[in-house]
């Protein structure tokens, strides 16, 4: 883990140190949203259909649910120093080769090294513990999540008009470059990093590998779950296994020396309780930003759908995009005043109430509404669990523990999108009755996660520092 070094880093250097960090964090979330929208037109480019185009968006979501966690433990184990300079570079190698590959096979394996992306994330949190007092992680841990989520937006909303209007080279080379630019800034701050002799000196290989097959497995599962339905004897034998695997994972974790995560720091309320929250805020949020584009996308003829095209879907999700920018810097200045816990179940009610506005009319004014009010709470919510396990998690744990946090969201938004996509799965135009239950769905499960946080969440500076436990 890397700790504040003996000559404290000046305010002028922490300011860029985190500057870079943030640009890196911009770029290379953009790099992760170009696939997507961009598909249809790599497909063309490249001469394949849609089922061997669809490896450009699965192979490097495999590759994140394996590396995001290694990261974070490398960069506990190592220093954040060297492991944020070894993920650049791959993702620099990933960037160029997607930018330039003169094949598809080559596109994805750029595609693969840019799945690397995500692991900066638990490693930009291992930085700021390094270079912040409490208080202040709260503020950069939003402007952290703040990058991420006008990256993604960002690669979502520019990708399809910057592959029409240019090339598929200008589109990925330009983001690496960025990042590149990020990086220097970054390392010319001179943050200090460096790695604390008292720290564990190892890595748990066999733990973060039946971690990481486990994962897979359930990626795997929801896959499944999606082609052949929930009560298919392949899927269920798929989530059976990937059960067994992570009781296996805690049982490893519990008797080995060096473990990848004490597993007893999962009944703090700092690292067990931000995890818990950030399933219900993946659960919560992802299925209103799939559902969004199915209703607006159904002819106007059915009643409530306005037949929307790709370009037209795009601004709508742009306000859930800039009002997540907006809060999440917003609510680690507030936290540092009110507390996390008192705004991470404002955040997540906004989000319930943010899928209940869809529940009660489609019309666009409901839709913006719901979206402005998801943007906000999902992004508000995701900076107070993240900054709870950067502070509270133990010095040499907060790479991994804010990588959980992590999967944890992406594990209840894919959860939750399969169900919800099961319920208007119909033949021909699905009545609005079918989206009210979805919507239902999500607001339910944002309100549930309310009363985690509530319960949950750090209340007490005692439980930041690891002494309170659920």
């Amino acid at each position: 883990m890397t700790i504040r070094t003996d000559n404290a880093v000046d305010l002028s250097h922490r300011r860029w140190a985190l500057t870079g960090l943030a640009v890196i964090v911009l770029a290379a979330a953009s790099l992760e949203g170009f696939v997507l929208p961009a598909l249809p037109r790599l497909q063309q480019d490249f001469g394949v259909d849609a089922a061997s185009g669809a490896l450009a968006s699965v192979v490097p979501t495999v590759i994140t649910v394996i590396v995001t966690p290694l990261a974070g433990r490398l960069a506990d184990v190592y220093g954040a120093g060297r492991t944020l300079a070894g993920l650049v570079a791959i993702v620099l190698a990933g960037g160029l080769t997607s930018a330039f590959a003169a094949d598809f096979t080559t596109f994805i394996v750029g595609q693969a090294l840019q799945g690397f992306a995500l692991g900066i994330i638990p490693v930009g949190f291992v930085v700021l513990r390094h270079l912040f007092l409490a208080e202040s992680i709260k503020t950069a841990s939003g402007v952290l999540v703040a990058m991420s989520v006008a990256g993604a937006g960002l690669g979502v909303l520019t990708a399809g008009p910057i592959i029409e209007a240019t090339s598929r080279a200008v589109l990925y080379a330009v983001p690496t470059a960025v990042v590149a630019l990020g990086a220097v800034v970054f390392f010319a701050a001179r943050p200090g990093l460096r790695r604390d002799p008292d720290a564990r000196t190892g890595v748990d290989w066999l733990g973060a590998g039946v971690f990481a097959v486990a994962l897979v497995v359930l990626v795997v599962a929801l896959a499944s779950s999606s082609s052949a339905g929930w009560t298919a004897p392949t899927t269920l034998l798929l989530f059976v296994a990937a059960i067994a695997l992570l009781t296996i994972w805690v049982w490893i974790e519990s008797r080995v020396a060096q473990p990848m995560i004490d597993v007893g720091s999962l009944r703090s309320r700092s690292v067990g309780g931000a995890v818990a929250v950030g399933v219900a805020i993946g659960a919560g949020y992802a299925p209103i930003v799939f559902l969004l584009p199915q209703v607006i996308a159904q002819p106007i003829e059915t009643g409530y759908g306005l037949g929307a095209t790709a370009s037209q879907t795009g601004m709508f999700l742009a306000v859930a995009y800039a009002a997540g920018v907006i809060s999440s810097v917003a609510a680690g200045r507030v936290a540092r005043s009110t507390g996390l816990r008192a705004v991470g179940v404002i955040a997540m009610l906004a989000l319930g109430l943010g899928a209940a506005a869809a529940v009660f009319s489609p019309a666009p004014a409901s839709l913006v509404l719901m979206l402005l009010l998801a943007g906000v709470g999902a992004a508000a919510a995701s900076t107070i669990v993240y900054a709870a396990a950067a502070i509270g998690a133990e010095a040499h744990e907060v790479g991994v523990s804010t990588a959980l946090i992590t999967i944890a969201r992406a594990v209840g938004g894919a959860l939750a999108t399969q169900v919800v996509a099961s319920l208007i799965t119909t033949d021909g135009a699905p009545p609005f009755a079918t989206f009210q239950v979805a919507f239902g769905v999500a607001a339910a499960i944002s309100i549930a996660g309310a009363a985690v946080a509530f319960w949950l969440l750090p209340r007490e500076r005692a439980e930041l520092s690891g002494l309170g436990h659920l």
